[in-house]
Formats: C-alpha cells, sequence, structure tokens
C-alpha cells in the first residue's frame, strides 16, 4: 500500500454470546501472587549468611574483643564457633546432607575466621547474595522472622 490510496480493510470482530442468567460467575483470579523467588533455593540459609556477618563483625568488626584477646585466639575461637553454628543450620533448617553442610560450613567459618572484617568488603557483599539476604540488616532479620513463622 503506498502512502496516498485510502483502501478500506474489514477487520473481523469476534463477539461472544451472552451469558445466561443462571450461568456460574468465572473465578476470579487468585488474591495472592506468589513472588518468583519464593521457593528459590540459595548456596545458605539466610541464618547462616546472618551468623557469618554477625560473628565477623563482632570479632573484627569492633575492637571489644580485641581487647581481651590476641588475633590469633579470636581467629580460631571465630572459626570454630562460626562452624558449629552454621553446621547446624545447615542440616537442620536448610536440609542439606551432612557432606554439603560440612562443606558450606568450613568455607563460612574460613571467612569469619579472617583477621579482619568481611562486611564491607566483596567477601560480605558474596555473603549476602549467596544466602539470599537483602542489603539493610533490618529487612534481613525480617525476612528470617517471616521465613520460620515469628511475627
Amino acid at each position: 500500500m503506498s502512502a496516498g490510496s485510502r483502501e478500506t480493510h474489514e477487520v473481523p470482530v469476534d463477539v461472544l454470546p451472552p451469558l445466561p442468567k443462571d450461568a456460574p460467575l468465572p473465578a476470579p483470579p487468585p488474591a495472592e501472587k506468589s513472588s518468583p523467588v519464593e521457593n528459590l533455593r540459595t548456596f545458605y540459609h539466610p541464618a547462616s549468611g546472618v551468623i557469618i556477618l554477625g560473628l565477623d563483625w563482632l570479632a573484627f568488626g569492633t575492637d571489644y574483643v580485641s581487647f581481651f584477646l590476641a588475633v590469633p585466639v579470636i581467629c580460631v575461637l571465630s572459626f570454630l564457633i562460626s562452624f558449629a553454628l552454621i553446621y547446624a543450620v545447615q542440616v537442620k533448617w536448610a536440609k542439606d546432607t551432612i557432606p554439603s553442610a560440612l562443606g558450606k560450613s568450613f568455607m563460612g567459618a574460613f571467612l569469619v575466621g579472617l583477621p579482619f572484617p568481611i562486611t564491607g568488603t566483596l567477601l560480605g557483599a558474596a555473603i549476602l547474595a549467596l544466602s539470599g539476604l537483602p542489603h539493610h540488616p533490618v529487612d534481613a532479620v525480617k525476612k528470617l522472622a517471616e521465613r520460620h513463622g515469628v511475627k
């Protein structure tokens, strides 16, 4: 067709017949839409992410602990405590197999045991991403509470 030609085309229109008065109404769409990431399984359980970042901040983000203990002692204690906690969370809440939970807890405990805070680094961002935590701490606590039915 050229720009100057004036041809008309009929467009067929499909019209549905009217519904009978006694016909049931169609079911309304579901009221609550599920989130696309609702059933997304992350590498770390969100509680493990909170444990890693929280213990790391507690051990190396403040000067309170290093005032009483030497850095090598803090590193070892941080590793041991975080290993046990992450393992328990991964086995009980994330339902990981024992070898998987051991590997994940070793990697997380290794990061906690590093003699510097990882919270504001690329490693801390990786832990946030791997555990599915939001970047804000209040949102992280709310997400954990919702996941376990605490109001």
